[in-house]
């Protein structure tokens, strides 16, 4: 009996560090989002929810707190529309602030290897060459 008692404590423990971790996830989740709003200059919440196919009630009610839960295809819906992971979206993962960086790092991420390595191999060059290459017909 006493070795269940102990048993069920660590467990209790455990699920109160794990609730503890995702409460802050969520939290910085709310928190990108809300950044990503404003830097993006979206009207409202209700105008992002349109846009990833998903009520405004479910997005209200996560931005506010009101619940932990949004599921991953929303998570999924809304990362897809700022050109991020869900990683990123949901601060596991930090993510360059530049919207063209982030648009590339999405696609590197879909990409078999051998196209990984030609994209790198040319950002190289670009990189090393001194400006460019046509002028404006001047």
């Amino acid at each position: 009996m006493l070795q269940c008692i102990t048993h069920h404590n660590a467990l209790t423990h455990q699920c109160n560090e794990a609730y503890a971790e995702n409460a802050a996830m969520h939290e910085a989740t709310r928190a990108i989002i809300r950044k990503l709003i404003a830097d993006h200059k979206i009207p409202s919440e209700r105008q992002l929810a349109l846009d990833c196919d998903m009520s405004q009630s479910t997005l209200n009610r996560f931005l506010k707190g009101a619940t932990d839960t949004l599921e991953f295809q929303h998570l999924q819906a809304i990362a897809h529309h700022f050109s991020l992971t869900v990683s990123q979206l949901t601060g596991e993962v930090a993510f360059d602030e530049d919207p063209k960086i982030r648009a590339v790092t999405l696609a590197m991420q879909q990409m078999p290897d051998y196209k990984k390595d030609m994209l790198v191999a040319a950002s190289s060059s670009l990189a090393q060459s001194p400006g460019p290459l046509i002028s404006n017909g001047h």
